[in-house]
């Protein structure tokens, strides 16, 4: 789409060139090659916008599946048992690494070393296959519960393919700036979602400093 719109400009400006050999005296050509610009300019800027959409798109959809499937149904699960008084945070990444199994694991050791008690429970959904929630208690007694959106794990193949990995820096460091700028569309609307949803009274987003 890009290269038919620079092509398309292309010949229209060829086309203005041929007009003014012929016609140099017209008073009307500096305003009209303002406005073939300006067209260009926000023509292209428009389609830069819709290309960037189409490319974070994957991780917009899996925020979708991810806040409808799984994290509306489990607040409104854990209300029916526990009442209102509820926190639900959200873990994010900064790197897609951070959800595997290995560093999920170094992460719960973390914070039971913080005096936290850690305890996975299984939620029985009315619809789709169960999902484990890890509960998390104070010293207080009060317990929150946690999640690592596992799902954002999918869009491995999809940066792979973007980037069209050759195992060196320059594509690791594409493959990380991609995965980054993709958690955080996911982020962005998931986060749309929760407030739509009212249910932002409820859901926290934490990263790896967590916070608790």
């Amino acid at each position: 789409m890009k290269k038919l719109l620079n092509n398309t400009f292309t010949v229209l400006t060829a086309a203005l060139f041929i007009f003014w050999l012929f016609f140099p005296n017209s008073p009307y050509w500096e305003a009209t090659i303002g406005i073939l610009f300006i067209a260009k300019e926000v023509i292209i800027r428009w389609q830069m916008r819709k290309i960037e959409d189409l490319e974070f798109s994957p991780a917009i959809s899996l925020a979708h599946g991810y806040i409808n499937n799984f994290l509306e149904p489990a607040i409104n699960e854990l209300l029916s048992k526990n009442g209102n008084d509820l926190k639900f945070s959200i873990y994010i990444p900064e790197d897609l690494e951070e959800l595997t199994d290995q560093q999920i694991e170094r992460m719960k050791i973390r914070i039971q070393s913080d005096g936290y008690k850690l305890k996975e429970i299984k939620l029985k959904r009315k619809s789709g296959r169960p999902h484990d929630v890890l509960t998390v208690e104070k010293k207080t007694g009060k317990v929150f519960y946690f999640d690592f959106p596992r799902t954002l794990l999918s869009l491995q193949s999809y940066i792979d393919y973007k980037v069209e990995t050759a195992r060196n820096e320059v594509s690791e460091e594409k493959q990380f700036r991609l995965g980054k700028n993709l958690v955080e569309a996911f982020r962005k609307e998931a986060q749309r979602l929760i407030l739509k949803k009212n249910l932002s009274d409820k859901v926290v987003f934490v990263d790896k400093s967590l916070g608790l």
